[in-house]
């Protein structure tokens, strides 16, 4: 009973011992020389530091995606780091957060790092204001693009992003003419080294909210035949967002041509089985008008459901109007500027609209 009583203490010094060095603490002597042994042999299987070991692999499965496996990683650097202290864990522990749209954890986890961090953090700062614009904490989100700007060199390559992130915060805000001064400073002066599309597309997307559709149309074309490098660019997007200036100006073919473009890029593009829903049905090709819902609907599935709702209202009366051979009346779009996407409204307009609201 003793022997046995004897074995378990020793495993557990031995065990206790081995923690301790995880975390970078040298064990204490917890019992006599007969446990030496067990102690060499836990030192000598423990001499990486747990911490920076978990960073590196958290920040290594963030830039691979795999969000999941990089919190895990860096929840345990964070861990074991001495006195809580790894801004370097933390800063990804705050975008893995982001990435996983848990914004007050990301919040939480960046303050920390920006609390940290030795050196000057302008990296810290714009994470944390995006942060803030995402949970429409404007103010906030300003106040962090300031701190931004004053952690950054004027020459760095991130005072670019800070300016898309403002523009991005004043674009949500409302305040358009900001936001569109925000999107050219993080594009550069001259329009021949334009190479950044989230700037460019918001830049030309804030010009249809302002209707400048003129202006939005040529910048969209000029981002289809640029030879710079638009790392991520979604040819989908652009195109649709052409047809709808082609739309406003009463191009209808031009339109549905841009949109079919669109199509080709991605095929179950919800959008533009909308805008050639509502285009088809405004011209009175019902059948045409009731297939491109009907793809909507199957694009969306448990997705937005309030216009799902609504465009499967429009289904029934185009096909009640079929069975009676009476064309329905055309749909009207309304603008919302929050989410910028087409709201089908249940009464429509005796005449087609110029403006789709977008």
């Amino acid at each position: 009973m003793k022997k046995d009583q004897a074995r378990t203490y020793k495993r557990a010094i031995a065990l206790a011992s081995g923690l301790l060095l995880q975390i970078g603490m040298q064990p204490v002597l917890l019992a006599g020389p007969a446990l030496a042994p067990a102690l060499a042999k836990v030192s000598g299987k423990n001499t990486k530091d747990p911490a920076d070991k978990n960073t590196k692999l958290g920040k290594k499965l963030y830039e691979k995606g795999d969000y999941d496996g990089a919190l895990d990683a860096l929840l345990q650097a964070s861990y074991f780091a001495r006195n809580g202290y790894n801004p370097e864990a933390f800063y990804y522990l705050g975008l893995t957060y982001f990435a996983k749209g848990q914004d007050q954890k990301a919040v939480d986890a960046l303050t920390k790092h920006c609390e940290q961090s030795i050196e000057k953090t302008g990296r810290g700062h714009l994470a944390l204001a995006r942060c803030y614009t995402r949970m429409k904490n404007y103010r906030k989100a300003q106040e962090e693009i300031g701190l931004a700007f004053r952690d950054t060199e004027f020459m760095d390559p991130l005072t670019r992003e800070i300016h898309l992130a403002n523009g991005i915060n004043e674009d949500s805000a409302g305040h358009l003419n900001a936001a569109l001064s925000s999107y050219r400073e993080a594009l550069g002066q001259y329009q021949r080294d334009w190479d950044n599309y989230e700037a460019w597309i918001r830049y030309s997307e804030c010009l249809m909210k302002m209707k400048e559709w003129v202006k939005a149309h040529t910048s969209l074309q000029d981002m289809v035949k640029t030879r710079n490098p638009l790392i991520g660019i979604k040819y989908e997007r652009v195109y649709l967002d052409i047809g709808i200036c082609l739309l406003t100006k009463g191009n209808h073919q031009g339109a549905i041509e841009a949109w079919h473009r669109a199509l080709e890029y991605d095929p179950n593009n919800r959008e533009v089985h909308l805008q050639l829903a509502m285009l088809f049905e405004s011209e009175r090709h019902l059948s045409s008008a009731m297939n491109e819902y009907k793809r909507f609907v199957a694009c969306c599935g448990d997705e937005d459901k309030e216009r799902v709702r609504q465009v499967e209202q429009r289904i029934a009366t185009i096909e009640h109007k079929l069975a009676s051979e009476a064309p329905p009346a055309p749909v009207q779009m309304q603008y919302n500027q929050e989410t910028s996407r087409p709201q089908p409204t249940e009464e429509p307009p005796k005449n087609m609209p110029t403006d789709p609201g977008f």
